[in-house]
């Protein structure tokens, strides 16, 4: 079983990929806290909290689509080497307006911002060069798995080191150590041994690559399924993790600390999720655990209608770390099992904006919603949006296992069409 689990860190170039971006992720998570904690403390407002992880994700639904583009076309290691610099440079910036006392919500915007268009290109070109270094379909299973055991375990450790440090040397060191992480990251990517630069060929402008992706995307109904559930949870789910500095403050009386605790708990259920999904050698059958993973989403968030303690929330926030590992893994796994390699890049551009890019309005949405009708009763209709899409999602799954099955035979996924489970 072990073996299973990590069967594509045999291969080298993934081991060398999969520990630089694991250094990288867990100091993003860290930042991500202390900015979210620093954001609460200049401003004291739900609102502003919304606003900033608008300003920061919004990129992804802009640029996104086009990204994929410039990643099929340019070669996906040298743009991974120039987000990282950028990256880099984003969090020494923030580091030094913040240890010299000058961050104002202005900077945390802008560089919000800056970021936001860096991760725009940078998390589609990591979601498809690590699937590429792989030699077969069960070891680029596993590497999407790992990739988010990676992000589940960052998720796990940073938020904690970041609610240990904030208290004892504040918010301007967490993001050093973010910015020191990215050295480790460009080298890993540098010390990758990767075949000649299979970028397609560019006969074609760009809006014309585009629009291609698009139709190869949207007008197939499993992809287009799979999207849509993930882009009602983006929108009316993820939105929680804006809101928790709120909720902890207001309902459980909680600080920096408690915030750390929560989300390493939510990272804890995520990592058990990823050692799961990791440990599958099949990919069909994913289907159903989508629907299963929004319906638990749905009633952890409606269950924050109980009365509040710290470990019911707790325990909810481990519920919610499942399924939205399961959710968003088991939508990458399945998308990536479907698409060609010459539209993985702008495939996985789609799958980024739907993640990371319309997950913005909802955060927007639920910072304002949640000055109107407090944040528990926000949490609430997310869950009933997500049980919604679940009922939609599960009412099509006939529909979907009989079309996907040409498309995984077509993707190389499966030999022949008599592989295909209804």
């Amino acid at each position: 079983m072990s073996s299973q689990i990590i069967r594509a860190l045999y291969n080298r170039n993934y081991r060398i990929f999969f520990a630089g971006q694991g250094l990288s992720i867990i100091g993003t998570w860290m930042q991500n806290i202390a900015l979210s904690w620093l954001i609460y403390c200049l401003t004291d407002s739900a609102f502003m909290l919304g606003l900033v992880a608008f300003i920061g994700q919004i990129p992804n639904f802009v640029l996104a689509p086009f990204a994929g583009v410039w990643i099929d076309r340019l070669g996906k290691r040298g743009v991974l080497i120039g987000t990282q610099a950028f990256s880099l440079l984003q969090a020494s910036l923030l580091t030094w307006l913040t240890l010299t006392n000058r961050i104002e919500i202005d900077h945390i915007l802008a560089l919000s911002l800056l970021l936001g268009c860096i991760n725009a290109v940078d998390v589609p070109a990591r979601n498809a060069i690590s699937v590429e270094m792989m030699d077969n379909q069960e070891e680029r299973q596993n590497a999407i798995a790992l990739n988010s055991v990676t992000y589940n375990l960052a998720r796990l450790v940073g938020p904690a080191m970041g609610g240990i440090l904030i208290p004892l040397v504040g918010e301007g060191y967490c993001f050093l150590l973010n910015a020191a992480s990215y050295f480790v990251s460009i080298i890993s990517l540098v010390a990758l041994r990767l075949k000649a630069n299979t970028a397609m060929q560019q006969h074609n402008n760009m809006l014309l690559q585009f629009k291609e992706g698009y139709a190869y995307t949207f007008k197939q109904l499993p992809l287009r399924n799979i999207l849509l559930l993930l882009g009602i949870i983006s929108v009316t789910a993820m939105p929680y993790t804006v809101l928790l500095p709120v909720f902890v403050t207001q309902n459980l009386g909680g600080n920096a600390g408690t915030l750390g605790f929560l989300l390493a708990v939510a990272g804890c259920g995520s990592f058990l999720a990823a050692l799961f999904i990791a440990s599958r050698s099949e990919f069909q059958g994913l289907e159903k655990l989508l629907v299963v993973a929004a319906v638990i989403i749905g009633i952890s968030l409606i269950s924050f209608i109980l009365p509040g303690n710290l470990w019911l929330s707790a325990i909810l926030m481990f519920l919610l770390g499942i399924g939205f590992l399961i959710q968003v893994v088991g939508s990458n796994t399945l998308l990536q099992c479907m698409v060609d390699d010459s539209m993985r890049g702008r495939v996985m551009s789609f799958y980024t904006m739907i993640v990371m890019g319309v997950g913005p309005i909802g955060s927007l949405l639920a910072g304002s919603l949640a000055s109107q009708i407090g944040v528990v009763y926000t949490l609430v209709l997310g869950g009933v949006c997500s049980l919604a899409g679940a009922w939609y999602f599960a009412r099509h799954l006939s529909v979907f296992r009989i079309q996907a099955c040409p498309i995984y035979v077509q993707s190389g996924s499966l030999a022949s069409r008599e592989e295909c489970r209804f």
